[in-house]
C-alpha cells in the first residue's frame, strides 16, 4: 500500500443517503465481467514484470552454472594435460634408454667409440656389482 499517495475526500454526491445502508452491511454486488474491484495504478506490480525478473534470475543462474561448469572442465583438462606431458617424458627418457640398449647390442664398439669422441676417460675399471656382493 503506498501511504505517499494523497487520497481524496468524498464529495457531497459520493456522501451515502441515510436510506442507503453502510458500505459494510451492503450485499456484495457481482462486478461484471472484465472489470476488476480496483483500477491497477502505475505503481502496482504486474505479473509481466515478475515475469521478466524471473527471466532474469533464470538467465543468470544459467550463467552462473555455465560458467562453473566452464572452470571445473578447465581445471580437469589442466590436470589431464599435466599427467600426459609427465607420461610424454617418461616415455621420451625410456626411448633414449632403449635406444642406447639397442644400439650397444647391435655394435658393441659404438659404445667405446662414443665415449672416445666424448673425451670420457677410458682406462676407468668397470665394477660388476652382482659379483662384487657374491664375494
Amino acid at each position: 500500500m503506498d501511504i505517499t499517495q494523497p487520497w481524496p475526500s468524498p464529495t457531497a454526491g459520493d456522501m451515502p443517503h441515510s436510506h442507503e445502508p453502510a458500505p459494510w452491511a451492503r450485499k456484495a454486488e457481482a462486478a461484471p465481467r472484465g472489470v476488476s474491484p480496483r483500477l491497477i495504478q502505475s505503481g502496482d506490480v504486474e505479473l509481466s514484470s515478475l515475469g521478466g525478473y524471473a527471466l532474469m534470475i533464470g538467465i543468470m543462474a544459467a550463467c552462473m552454472l555455465l560458467s562453473a561448469w566452464s572452470r571445473i572442465d578447465l581445471r580437469e583438462t589442466a590436470v589431464a594435460l599435466d599427467r600426459s606431458e609427465h607420461a610424454y617424458g617418461a616415455a621420451q627418457a625410456e626411448t633414449s634408454r632403449l635406444q642406447l640398449e639397442l644400439s650397444t647390442l647391435e655394435d658393441p664398439a659404438w659404445l667405446t667409440q662414443t665415449a672416445a669422441n666424448l673425451s670420457l676417460q677410458s682406462g676407468v675399471p668397470i665394477v660388476d656389482m652382482t659379483k662384487a656382493k657374491a664375494q
